[in-house]
């Protein structure tokens, strides 16, 4: 793709159009310009100001330059140069907007006097050469701790604000070879991006084209690639609310006094006599509800509303948004149309009466026990739904976080008839007991004794046999079927071999990592392990990311920034269920501090011998282990939380664990005792990630699953990307629920997904097979599907 800056001869040679180009540059985006008229350009696009955009679809932007600069940038967001997650991107977008006030404005002005009258007034240029003083001593200061303005590379920020004061300099407002102490740090800056590759790359071009234009930001040889195009806007055209959801009403004032309509559930519900009538109504936008007045002379519907049931009915309020006398509230809703749409039937035990003293989630305290009881309705208490919200913020977060670094998202399969961690704990999935659980002939094919019986062979017979064993002496790669006489036979079933549902896609993900270099995975995962602690589930959802040409460094690098950015992100995001999450009696005191202690210290990094020292010593100082510390155990919860809590107060990265511990990919160190893995562990959790290099080379990876008890017959594909074009590769997998544990510090991961399943629990489903037929579920083009 090729983009094309259109403007006026003088608009092409300008700052503006230079700023574009040391963007495209920086973005790997092909650029060519075109000279036009100043009339032609209005006709290109009537919002053009001196400068066009025409993308490869045809489509023209005007604008600003900044707009335009960001515009080019967004092309390719994997470059991150319009910062890296939504609070860089906040302060280029602060930045930007400062540079053209307190720099582009005023040497643009100062530019307009000298061409007007040859001078500039005296007065002018003192009065501009003081406030540009000013603004670089606000630059000084704040590129004293750092590189770059934002972040630890270079942005737009930084290409707007070199272009400004080039120009600056250029018409004698400073001089940036000077020895002015209030502009070292500025000056270091300037001169480092002044002198630097990509911008003597573009200004050495000559960019005075003829029309057809012919500058690009990559050299003559390079092939035209676009990464990326312009993401389309969100736009209502045929969806849109019939409500305004009570997040967006509570944030915006300009609401107040006009009649607006909102929708939801009632949290409380207050009768002040008959004639006024009080509903705390919560659609889930937020945790905050909004209080709605229903009074009996102006309120359509009032008596239905009188007679809803209280807790859990549901509503659509009409009426005038008015700023609340009450205190703990800003707005309130005086209602003119209350429409019931769903009383609360919890007046008896068979649902046909309104009232709500069976209602599960009524305005009293419940359990976490109670909640998860009632695992249908639990969204409607304040914690589940706040839960629910930073559950979303952390996947949204994830997704933008690898989309942003140019990884892609690869869906792996979840029935496999692999074992990712040797583990064994896997659910089968089988279609042989078939459809009716109540039926009682099920009968499981296996393999049935053979008796071999010796059969004499011919001379002839025999010479054939032998030329057909010497034809097959390579032996074959594949795993060869097993017949074990009495054993359940698989091959009748559906796959024609076990199937179980997956513990992990990092087999599968690892495939197009060594073809498509940066991938991810996301999806659910399944252990049949027969756990009822705090921190395990059945169903859970792993993230796992996959690096090629990277090293357990890379590795950890990786992780550790992806890490604080969802922390980050649910600071600035989630900030209001945060605090609801540090007030609740099942939260944790301190939680925003011990997330902002996450993001404001590296990790310590130290090898798991190292703790295993750390942990023997305070063992024999008196530390109370359930688990005696010793070289090559499998570090328990306690000593993962010990390093993290008591001994070094943030999270920790633990390196190069025994081989005999860790799974047969992980790379074996050159010690032949211990792998490149790598775990991070953090304060209440214990483990959050595991990762590893991984093992290319072939012969070892053969080794190590012999060592483990695998047959490598069984992962042939997997060691065959050892032979077709290996190379050193990396990753880790997070298990998204401890995440949510993390974040919103709460105890139990069966608090933090909607329906969690465990050795005993697996409630709240539907049989579809007896509601649909079959044979819809297996055609995609069934109109009934």
């Amino acid at each position: 793709m090729t983009v094309v800056l259109v403007g006026t001869k003088d608009e092409l040679m300008g700052s503006g159009a230079l700023k574009i180009f040391l963007v495209a540059n920086l973005s790997s985006i092909s650029i060519t310009e075109r000279i036009v008229t100043a009339e032609e350009l209005l006709g290109v696009t009537p919002l053009a100001q001196g400068l066009a955009l025409t993308l490869s679809n045809g489509s023209s932007l005007g604008g600003t330059s900044s707009y335009l600069m960001k515009t080019i940038a967004a092309l390719a967001p994997a470059s991150g140069i319009l910062g890296n997650g939504d609070h860089e991107a906040a302060q280029v977008d602060s930045w930007i907007t400062y540079g053209v006030t307190n720099f582009d404005v005023p040497i643009a002005a100062l530019k307009a006097a000298i061409q007007a009258g040859g001078n500039a007034d005296d007065s002018l240029v003192a009065s501009i050469k003081k406030d540009i003083h000013y603004s670089m001593s606000v630059l000084n200061c704040h590129l004293l701790p750092q590189t770059y303005m934002v972040g630890d590379q270079i942005t737009v920020v930084d290409i707007a604000l070199l272009v400004a004061l080039r120009d600056a300099a250029l018409t004698n407002l400073w001089d940036p070879s000077s020895n002015d102490e209030k502009t070292t740090h500025v000056r270091k800056w300037y001169n480092g991006l002044i002198t630097s590759d990509f911008f003597h790359q573009v200004t050495s071009t000559s960019r005075s084209p003829p029309t057809s234009g012919s500058m690009t930001s990559s050299s003559d040889n390079t092939q035209d690639v676009s990464l990326h195009g312009v993401a389309p806007t969100v736009k209502n055209k045929l969806y849109k609310r019939n409500r305004i959801r009570i997040k967006e009403v509570l944030q915006d004032s300009s609401y107040v006094g006009k009649t607006v309509t909102v929708a939801g559930w009632t949290r409380t519900l207050r009768k002040a006599g008959a004639q006024l009538l009080f509903l705390e109504i919560n659609d889930g936008s937020c945790g905050a509800s909004i209080q709605c007045t229903c009074e009996a002379s102006s309120t359509e519907g009032f008596e239905d509303a009188k007679k809803c049931g209280g807790t859990g009915s549901s509503f659509q309020l009409t009426g005038v948004l008015v700023e609340s006398p009450s205190e703990g509230q800003a707005f309130e809703l005086k209602v003119t149309i209350a429409k019931l749409l769903g009383a609360v039937y919890g007046g008896d035990v068979q649902g046909d009466t309104v009232g709500g003293m069976l209602y599960p989630m009524s305005k009293k305290a419940h359990t976490l026990e109670h909640m998860r009881e009632h695992a249908h309705l639990r969204p409607r208490a304040g914690l589940h739904a706040a839960a629910m919200r930073v559950r979303h913020a952390m996947a949204y977060a994830t997704h933008k976080f690898f989309h942003d670094h140019g990884f892609l998202y690869i869906h792996t399969p979840i029935i496999t008839c692999a074992d990712c961690e040797g583990a064994g704990e896997q659910f089968a999935v089988t279609t042989m007991l078939g459809n009716d659980p109540n039926s009682t002939d099920v009968v499981l094919p296996i393999f049935e004794e053979v008796e071999e019986t010796e059969k004499k062979l011919s001379k002839k017979e025999q010479k054939r046999l032998a030329k057909m064993a010497a034809k097959e002496k390579v032996e074959s790669i594949k795993p060869e079927e097993v017949k074990i006489p009495g054993a359940i036979d698989y091959t009748k079933d559906f796959f024609g071999r076990r199937g179980n549902l997956t513990v992990s896609g990092q087999l599968n993900v690892e495939t197009h990592a060594c073809a498509l270099s940066d991938v991810y995975t996301f999806g659910p995962t399944f252990r049949a392990e027969n756990s009822h602690t705090s921190r395990h589930l059945s169903e859970f959802w792993m993230i796992e990311p996959e690096i090629a040409f990277a090293d357990l460094q890379d590795d950890i690098n990786l992780a550790e920034d992806y890490l604080k950015y969802c922390v980050e992100y649910a600071l600035e995001m989630c900030a209001e269920d945060l605090e609801f999450f540090e007030n609740s009696p099942f939260g944790e005191t301190g939680l925003r501090e011990r997330l902002r202690n996450v993001l404001d210290n590296p990790f310590k990094r130290l090898t798991y011998t190292e703790a295993i020292s750390i942990l023997e010593k305070a063992y024999a100082d008196g530390v109370g282990f359930e688990v005696k510390p010793e070289w090559g155990i499998d570090l328990p919860s306690e000593h993962e939380r010990y390093l993290c809590e008591k001994v070094f107060k943030k999270p920790v990265v633990l390196t190069n664990y025994p081989k005999d511990i860790k799974a047969f990919y992980m790379k074996l160190d050159d010690d032949g005792k211990t792998v490149a893995a790598a775990d991070i562990l953090v304060p209440k959790i214990g483990e959050i990630i595991g990762g590893s290099q991984r093992e290319h080379r072939k012969e070892i990876l053969v080794q190590r699953c012999v060592e483990m008890g695998l047959d490598p017959k069984a992962i042939w594909w997997y060691i065959d990307l050892r032979k077709y074009g290996t190379v050193p590769h990396a990753g880790f997998g997070l298990g998204f629920e401890r995440l949510i544990l993390f974040i919103t510090g709460l105890d139990n991961i069966r608090d933090v997904i909607p329906f969690p399943r465990w050795a005993g629990n697996a409630e709240f489903d539907v049989d579809l097979y007896d509601i649909i037929d079959v044979g819809h579920l297996m055609s995609p083009f069934s109109p009934d599907t």
